[in-house]
């Protein structure tokens, strides 16, 4: 073979390689499918749960550029509260958003959330939950194989009522439908109620035939139910704010790389901002329907009304405290409020 003609044939190979090696760095890039990460609800369409998953799926996909996408699951379509934890402990759902009473079977540190007349606006509530022990609870139910990543709102919980109440004495008697949640019954008790847990689905029909004097519930779920039409009176007693925890699957978190956890945390503070807010004026909107439709009543307590029902509470208050392992002490302390829970 002549030299010529061996200098071609190297030519010629070295060539092929070097579109090969280019060839396969497109393809390559192609194979890399973007991580894609659902999230579920129970809410409709209309909820603050919906609207910060959209916001969330805006921020997350325009920050990773394309390379994190969010699909949204709302109305229960991946289960109720206890079958999207089921889900994410076992990996097959990344993120939810349950109601936080739904964690308290693998925590005793969500039980602080639960006492009545805990926070009295928004500002507390929040200044808690992005604190110490905000961060303290979340770090509690990791053990249970779910982390939660950021604190969003369900709103304050108001009550509903054919009989008007201003303070604990006027409650004597009034049977009002509670979540099925210890301390809620408790409290209600405790105030003079007679607090009947019951689900859910059965509340409006139970308070049409008079089985039920009262509810409580956010003003999302008094009118997405209709309970404002079939009762006379809507009390702002504003006595249980709920946090609303984004929770992520441990097992996929743990498979991300710092770079994704990064990302995606960032994600959900900037929607955590957005959510709130969003929360806050869908009970405001609900609210002024309301008052244009006149289809019940609204009575606001005053600050002066609502430490009346605190007050009752007190020894409530005390009873449970040791059970918070100091949390209520540091939400007390954190917020300038002077108690000795001894």
């Amino acid at each position: 073979m002549s030299d010529m003609k061996k200098h071609v044939n190297f030519a010629v190979s070295a060539l092929v390689i070097i579109l090969l090696v280019f060839a396969c760095i497109p393809a390559f890039a192609a194979s890399e499918k973007p991580l894609t990460l659902r999230i579920a609800h129970v809410v409709t369409e209309k909820g603050g749960e919906h609207l910060g998953s959209l916001k969330l799926k805006e921020i997350l996909e325009k920050k990773s550029g394309g390379k994190i996408i969010v699909e949204i699951y709302p109305n229960g379509s991946m289960g109720q509260n206890r079958e999207m934890i089921e889900s994410m402990q076992a990996g097959a759902l990344d993120m939810g958003l349950p109601a936080l009473p739904a964690l308290g079977g693998f925590t005793d540190a969500t039980k602080v959330f639960d006492l009545l007349y805990l926070f009295n606006d928004r500002k507390e509530a929040e200044k808690v939950l992005d604190g110490e022990v905000g961060k303290s609870v979340a770090k509690s139910v990791e053990k249970s194989g779910v982390k939660i990543i950021s604190w969003w709102s369900q709103g304050f919980r108001e009550s509903t009522s054919n009989r008007k109440f201003v303070k604990p004495e006027d409650l004597k008697g009034l049977k009002i439908r509670v979540m099925d949640n210890p301390l809620h019954i408790e409290a209600w008790n405790t105030l003079g109620a007679s607090a009947i847990p019951m689900a859910f689905s059965e509340v409006l029909t139970s308070l049409q035939q008079g089985v039920l004097d009262a509810q409580e519930n956010p003003y999302q779920n008094i009118v997405q139910s209709g309970f404002d039409k079939v009762q006379k009176f809507i009390i702002e007693t504003g006595h249980l704010y709920g946090p609303l925890p984004l929770v992520f699957s441990k097992k996929v978190w743990d498979k991300l790389t710092p770079e994704q956890q990064k990302m995606i945390q960032e994600a959900a503070d900037e929607t955590k901002i957005y959510e709130r807010e969003a929360q806050e004026k869908i009970n405001k909107d609900l609210r002024d329907g309301i008052v244009k439709s006149k289809t019940c009543t609204i009575v606001t307590l005053t600050p002066e009304q609502k430490n009346a029902f605190r007050a009752k509470l007190l020894p409530l208050y005390k009873k449970h405290a040791p059970s918070t392992n100091g949390l209520l002490e540091k939400i007390y302390h954190q917020l300038g409020r002077k108690i000795d829970f001894k």
